[in-house]
């Protein structure tokens, strides 16, 4: 026996199954509101609706069973993901009173579930074992991979009546090997529960190029009588080039944003660690080329510390939150402002901050995601 599939309202917007149903129904009424048309066109509109309705999608009327067989790859020329989806096996039929599958897959790459993100293999007809052999394409940076998954459906084409849910799998890419396009077998699954919580990166933020370089303590020179003795300083620095961000989102009138960065470093014994980039106006992919420094730091320190950097768009009485990375080892706990928290970097937050420890003197540079939230949970 297959996995029942979890029944979900046919209209749940959040899910945008296979239109954009709001805009659709919204466009159908202001076209009702301004026709003065027969009736007969006003039946033709109602039909209309009723076939925007349908392709929402029936969740719950197939039991889920069969395999897919893909790979997922990255392609490093091309500055592309490619997800190739070869054939399915043994569907379920998504007209069981006519033993009729009509299958065609569907892809999003999460947390991105709108029509931008939807790709779509060709329908076969009559067939429970549907052959495709078809690409899949998304333009998008390596670095942005970490945190996304591949959401990959299949379904049932009815002419007449609504699709039909078969299965669906969800393939995390941060697990995954890009650099050879191994074929996968997986056991397609029921519609998955989306009362999941959002993660950080349950948004896309744009990302933050930065630089790390922990600069070992110098050597200096003191005289004592006649020779010269050398005298370590006290600790080394830990130094930040904020480079440029990509992709922010626009918060002002005429799609831009004026931001900035800012800077924590957890925990410190100086009086504030606060530090902040000059504010670049008018843009979504600003240069900042600022430098931040902390000094009198053991690199063993830096395993147990954890560097908040946020983005902020300048507004005249509270600024916006845009966007945030936490670099650090991701193990353990840290005081943050009072409470303890734990280090929950993740990905390339985790390998940025150990590359820079591990090779003090040399800077250490990431193009990282932006979180689109801080929480932060507390420690045990």
């Amino acid at each position: 026996m297959g996995n029942r599939s979890q029944s979900v309202p046919g209209l749940d917007v959040q899910d945008e199954e296979d239109e954009d149903i709001d805009s659709l129904v919204s466009f159908h009424r202001r076209t009702m509101d301004a026709s003065s048309s027969s009736l007969r066109s006003s039946k033709s509109t109602l039909g209309s609706l009723m076939s925007i309705y349908s392709d929402a999608g029936d969740f719950d009327s197939v039991e889920v069973s069969g395999d897919i067989v893909f790979s997922v790859s990255y392609n490093e020329q091309s500055k592309s993901l490619r997800v190739l989806i070869k054939e399915c096996q043994g569907l379920a039929y998504g007209d069981a009173s006519r033993q009729l599958s009509n299958p065609y897959v569907k892809c999003y790459l999460l947390p991105d579930k709108t029509r931008k993100s939807k790709r779509k293999t060709s329908i076969k007809k009559s067939t429970i074992n549907p052959i495709y052999n078809e690409t899949l394409k998304y333009s998008i940076s390596r670095s942005q991979l970490v945190t996304r998954s591949v959401l990959i459906s299949v379904w049932h084409h009815g002419r007449l009546s609504r699709n039909a849910f078969l299965g669906e799998v969800e393939v995390p890419l941060d697990c995954q090997n890009l650099d050879s396009a191994n074929e996968e077998c997986m056991q397609l699954m029921g519609k998955a529960d989306t009362s999941v919580p959002i993660s950080a990166f349950g948004q896309s933020k744009g990302e933050l190029v930065i630089s790390l370089k922990y600069v070992t303590p110098k050597k200096r020179t003191a005289e004592k009588g006649k020779g010269k003795k050398a005298v370590p300083e006290e600790g080394g620095e830990l130094h930040i080039l904020i480079k440029e961000a990509k992709n922010l989102t626009a918060m002002k009138t005429g799609g831009t944003s004026d931001s900035f960065v800012k800077g924590y470093l957890f925990p410190t014994k100086m009086k504030t660690s606060k530090k902040t980039t000059a504010v670049v106006k008018k843009s979504l992919n600003p240069h900042y080329d600022a430098t931040f420094v902390y000094k009198g730091l053991a690199l063993e320190q830096l395993r147990g510390m954890c560097l908040e950097l946020t983005v902020w768009d300048k507004e005249a009485m509270s600024n916006e939150f845009l966007g945030g990375l936490r670099l650090s080892t991701g193990k353990g706990t840290v005081l943050m402002k009072k409470e303890e928290v734990e280090l929950d970097s993740v990905g390339e937050e985790v390998s940025l901050w150990q590359k820079m420890m591990q090779y003090p003197d040399s800077w250490a540079e990431g193009t990282l995601p932006l979180r689109s939230t801080m929480g932060k949970a507390k420690g045990k």
